[in-house]
């Protein structure tokens, strides 16, 4: 147990040198499925803390709108945690299957590894984020959009590493368009269940 944290900060450490190196490291591991997945979970979960605490942080003028809106929208802890869910078995599922669809060798086990690592990756940046935003906060827009950044090119690496592609320029150009993709399909599918259930004209 003693030596978790220091493997946990060294394979940060790496990951941030050289991503697909780490990522190669994390699927040499061969990790049960059932303990992937309880990783994700852990990962979901403690995202949600974050992005709660992120929340009341911003939510203390009560009088603005966007800070109103945040409120609203993430007041119900429960409801945020399911979407986080959900999210995070999507990605694995686009990972792991718009990949093997352009030619990709990766597997179901090594997509979960991959995307519950990159949360991980991304919940420490995130805190980092948060601390020195509280410290300097005119830097935080500066801070949100290296994150962003962050965001896809940790991802793009960590699906070059899973299915062997070598450029990461069309990867990338895949996740954008997956994601488009995802958006519309899941406006499609609500506003169709609105149209059904509440009488809503389909919102396409």
């Amino acid at each position: 147990m003693s030596d978790t944290f220091p493997t946990l900060f060294s394979l940060v450490q790496a990951t941030l040198r050289d991503p697909r190196a780490a990522a190669r490291h994390i699927l040499a591991l061969q990790l049960p499925e059932r303990i992937l997945w309880e990783g994700l979970a852990l990962g979901v979960l403690l995202t949600v803390i974050l992005l709660e605490g992120m929340v009341l942080m911003a939510t203390q003028d009560a009088t603005d709108p966007t800070t109103q809106m945040l409120g609203e929208v993430y007041g119900q802890p429960f409801l945020v945690t399911l979407g986080q869910a959900i999210n995070s078995a999507i990605m694995v599922f686009a990972v792991f299957h718009v990949g093997r669809i352009f030619g990709g060798t990766g597997d179901r086990a090594g997509a979960i590894a991959l995307v519950a690592w990159h949360q991980m990756v991304m919940l420490i940046a995130g805190i980092g984020a948060v601390v020195i935003g509280a410290v300097v906060p005119a830097v935080m827009p500066v801070l949100l959009i290296g994150l962003i950044g962050f965001y896809f090119y940790l991802l793009t690496q960590f699906v070059c590493a899973l299915h062997g592609f070598d450029s990461g320029v069309p990867v990338f150009g895949m996740i954008i368009l997956t994601m488009i993709g995802i958006y519309l399909l899941i406006s499609v599918v609500t506003g169709l269940l609105a149209a059904i259930f509440l009488g809503a004209p389909p919102n396409v």
